[in-house]
């Protein structure tokens, strides 16, 4: 039998249909279900919901992604519901869709449950992009993916 204090006690357990909004937004277009600290909350399906502009954890802007770099975000919520994002690693990345080893994900505080990641990839026809600031929509030389989470991965996903 597995203690209670060693089981996952932040987690969704819905998929949030994570998407770019219009200009600097996001969408999470399913009601998600979730849990921080055992606890159960719900959060309203979000249209174009605003992104933030301070990581969550370190309250300073988020870092710009240059060109030919890719980095990945966490998207969490908070016991409000409040959309909240964690800026993790940032990598070289090649013309040709390649790095070196996958952007590192960052720790996520207990205080938020995460509900997916976004991966941007900019190559050099992009332009220098910030998450909040920057347009969620398409652009030019710049690539977006979302993964839906119910927990936080042990390792990197790439795609």
């Amino acid at each position: 039998m597995i203690p209670a204090q060693n089981l996952v006690s932040n987690f969704c357990t819905t998929k949030a249909g994570l998407a770019v909004g219009t200009t600097t937004t996001t969408t999470t277009a399913n009601a998600s279900l979730f849990c921080i600290a055992g606890k159960a909350y719900s959060a309203a399906a979000a249209s174009n919901a605003a992104t933030p502009t301070t990581d969550a954890v370190t309250g300073a802007a988020f870092t710009a992604l240059a060109l030919n770099e890719a980095g990945v975000f966490v998207i969490c919520l908070d016991t409000s519901g409040a959309l909240k994002i964690v800026q993790g690693g940032i990598v070289d990345y090649t013309d040709a869709g390649a790095y070196a080893e996958a952007p590192k994900l960052p720790a996520i505080p207990d205080t938020l449950c995460p509900i997916g990641l976004e991966f941007v990839k900019v190559i050099s026809t992009g332009s220098a992009w910030t998450m909040g600031v920057s347009n969620q929509a398409s652009q030019t030389g710049i690539t977006k993916t979302f993964v839906d989470l119910m927990v936080m991965p042990q390792r990197p996903i790439t795609a």
